[in-house]
């Protein structure tokens, strides 16, 4: 899973998370993308480098008629003015992924910010992605899994988790369709954590997925790419990994995806356990 995966040099974003786009993680082989939400005041023309505001207008950027300021929704991490990429833009290219490669299932995770969770469900909806988008059949809470093959046949592909502003457990709230609480059915480890196995929480077999943050800053509190490269590493990764004692985590968030052996070692991993 790549870490603030909007978050990329390539997208003009200072002390970006990643040297590539998202686009380029999917079609690497990645299957998860961590999005942060936010609000721009007076819109997203502004924040745009002059070489993707055309872009960004053929796809329709939001912005506030008579010049006034409004807040229109993006893609970023903590600050629009450190970057900020269009999510009408982001989730169409997804969309098309997703209607490209009819047997990928992918797994969305939100961090919401600004109180924008509304303005987030109808950019999913705006979309046309919200036609991948599997829906529980009753509870948001319990859940059994369908298997991947299943996801396929009815061709809801995209699991879509969310946390932050607005999102508490649907226990305790009716949830937007389609979108679950990420940590109704995600413990972790730690941020900042990168050698333990250790999850922030107990009794993790009761999740359906465990989630080992393996990226880390430097002394600056910036991404590093120079971590991500002995992190990302074959070796380490499977050093890590072999610490799990308790339970295996089944996802591993990365920043710098394109670094390092992240896609080889999640493959022999994978036939690892299907041999089991």
């Amino acid at each position: 899973m790549v870490h603030n995966a909007m978050s990329s040099y390539d997208d003009y974003f200072l002390a970006a998370n990643n040297k590539q786009p998202l686009e380029q993680a999917l079609v690497a082989g990645y299957r998860g993308l961590m999005l942060d939400s936010c609000l721009c005041d007076g819109g997203l023309k502004k924040y745009l480098q002059d070489e993707i505001v055309d872009l960004a207008a053929e796809v329709g950027v939001m912005e506030g008629s008579g010049g006034e300021e409004v807040a229109i929704l993006g893609f970023c991490h903590t600050y629009c003015d450190a970057g900020v990429r269009d999510p009408a833009i982001v989730l169409n290219h997804i969309k098309q992924f997703m209607e490209t490669n009819a047997n990928e299932v992918i797994i969305l995770e939100f961090e919401v910010n600004d109180s924008s969770l509304s303005q987030l469900y109808n950019a999913i909806d705006q979309s046309g992605l919200d036609k991948f988008i599997y829906r529980p059949p009753s509870s948001y809470t319990e859940i059994e899994w369908p298997t991947m093959q299943t996801l396929i046949d009815a061709n809801t592909r995209v699991l879509v988790f969310a946390h932050g502003d607005g999102m508490q457990s649907c226990a305790t709230m009716s949830c937007p369709e389609g979108v679950m609480y990420t940590y109704d059915h995600f413990a972790q480890t730690a941020m900042g954590d990168t050698t333990s196995c250790d999850a922030t929480r107990d009794n993790i077999d009761g999740f359906g997925y465990y989630l080992m943050n393996h990226f880390e800053n430097d002394s600056n509190d910036l991404p590093s790419e120079a971590n991500a490269e002995k992190l990302n590493s074959y070796d380490y990764l499977e050093g890590r990994f072999g610490g799990c004692e308790e339970r295996v985590p089944s996802v591993v968030a990365v920043d710098f995806w394109d670094v390092g052996d992240v896609l080889n070692f999640a493959k022999d991993s994978n036939v690892k356990r299907a041999k089991r």
